[in-house]
C-alpha cells in the first residue's frame, strides 16, 4: 500500500477534485490510484474526503454548467465547420454598411476589406523614415526584451523601455527578424501629445465608425519583421488596418474557447505556430485559419475570436474600436473574470 506524505496529500486531493469536475467517473479514478500503488480502502477514503467537502459540492454545480456550455460551443463549432464557406475568411473590395453589419459584425464573423484606407494620408506618408524624421526627438515607451519571459504580454511592466523614436526606428530598420522589441497598443502612442498630429493622417470610416468618438479607441502598432502578438482574444470588436508592410494573422473561432488552454488573462498557453499536442491535446480539434494582410487591407477581428499576429516585414498598423454599431462587451467579461 502506498504511503502518502502530508505534503503530497494536498496534491492528490486536487488531482481527484480536478478530474471529478472534468467528468471522469469515480470508478476510473479508483482504478488509476490502484495502479499507482494505493490500497482499495486508502483510495476510497481519499475519494470520500473530496466528495464530502462542501467546497467541492459548490464547485460541482459550476462545473456542470461549464460542461454544458462547452457542449453548446462544440455543437455550434461543428455546425459552422460543416459549411465549407466557414473554413476561410471572406475578402471584399467594397462592402456596404448594411452588408458589413448583417453578414459579419452581428454574426461574430471576420472579414477582410481591401483598399478601404487608400485615401488616408498615412498610406503614402507613414514609414520608419517618416516617423524618425518628423517625430524622432520624442521619447516613446516600447516593449523590450520580450524573449526573456514566455508570457511577456501579460507582465508588461517588466518589459518596458523608454527611448527616442529615432532610436526605435533604427532598430526596426535593421531588417533582422526579431521579436525582442515592439511598439504596441499598450504603449498608447496616439494619446501622447507629441504624436497627436498623426491622428490627422487617418480618420474613422463613417459607414462603420463614430467620427466623434476616437479618444482611447484607436491604437498604433509599429515593429520589426518578426514582431509577434501571441494567441489571444479581445473583449471587443477590433478593426485592424494595415498601413505599412505585411502581417500574417492566424485566427480561431470564439467557439473554440475551451480548446485553446486559456488560463492566464486573455492569452492562450499554446504556441499556435508550433503547437505541442502532447501537452495540449484538445488543440488538435481547433481549426486555424491563416490570412495575410497587405498594405491597405483591413481585418475585422470579432469579439472573442482568438488571433496570433506575426509581422512578415517591418509593419505599421492602426486598430480601431469605435464602431457605430455598439461595441461594449467588456461588461460580460468583467462579470465573469
Amino acid at each position: 500500500m502506498k504511503r502518502i506524505k502530508d505534503s503530497d496529500r494536498k496534491d492528490w486531493f486536487q488531482w481527484i477534485a480536478r478530474n471529478l469536475l472534468r467528468g471522469v467517473p469515480a470508478e476510473e479514478l479508483l482504478q488509476r490510484m490502484s495502479a499507482r500503488g494505493f490500497g482499495d480502502e486508502q483510495a476510497e477514503k481519499l475519494l470520500h474526503r473530496v466528495l464530502s467537502d462542501p467546497i467541492f459540492a459548490g464547485a460541482q454545480s459550476i462545473s456542470w454548467r461549464v460542461r454544458n456550455l462547452e457542449c453548446l460551443l462544440d455543437i455550434q463549432r461543428t455546425l459552422a465547420e460543416s459549411n465549407p464557406k466557414n473554413q476561410t475568411i471572406d475578402r471584399h473590395k467594397n462592402l456596404s454598411e448594411e452588408e458589413f453589419f448583417e453578414r459579419y459584425y452581428s454574426r461574430n464573423q471576420p472579414v477582410i476589406i481591401e483598399g478601404l484606407i487608400e485615401d488616408w494620408p498615412a498610406r503614402s506618408k507613414w514609414s520608419p523614415q517618416y516617423f524618425s524624421q518628423n517625430f524622432g526627438q520624442f521619447l516613446v515607451e516600447v516593449q523590450a526584451n520580450r524573449k526573456t519571459d514566455p508570457v511577456y504580454e501579460v507582465f508588461l511592466k517588466g518589459h518596458s523601455r523608454k527611448m527616442k523614436l529615432s532610436e526605435f526606428c533604427s532598430l526596426v530598420e535593421d531588417e533582422r527578424e526579431t521579436n525582442s522589441f515592439y511598439l504596441t497598443a499598450n504603449d498608447r502612442l496616439l494619446e501622447n501629445d507629441n504624436f497627436r498630429s498623426l491622428c490627422d493622417d487617418f480618420w474613422p470610416l463613417p459607414q462603420f465608425f463614430r467620427e466623434r468618438d476616437r479618444e482611447e479607441k484607436q491604437f498604433l502598432w509599429f515593429g520589426p519583421k518578426g514582431a509577434v502578438s501571441p494567441l489571444h482574444r479581445d473583449r471587443l470588436n477590433v478593426f485592424m488596418t494595415q498601413v505599412f508592410g505585411r502581417k500574417r494573422v492566424k485566427m480561431i473561432s470564439s467557439q473554440a474557447l475551451h480548446l485553446v488552454y486559456n488560463y492566464e488573462s486573455f492569452f492562450s498557453e499554446v504556441d499556435v505556430e508550433n503547437p505541442d499536442l502532447e501537452k495540449y491535446p484538445l488543440f488538435a480539434q481547433v481549426n486555424v485559419m491563416d490570412v495575410e494582410l497587405n498594405p491597405g487591407d483591413c481585418l475585422l477581428i470579432p469579439v472573442g475570436w482568438w488571433h496570433h499576429v506575426r509581422a512578415l516585414t517591418v509593419s505599421i498598423n492602426v486598430s480601431l474600436t469605435n464602431f457605430k454599431f455598439g461595441n461594449d462587451f467588456r461588461r460580460f467579461y468583467d462579470r465573469g473574470i
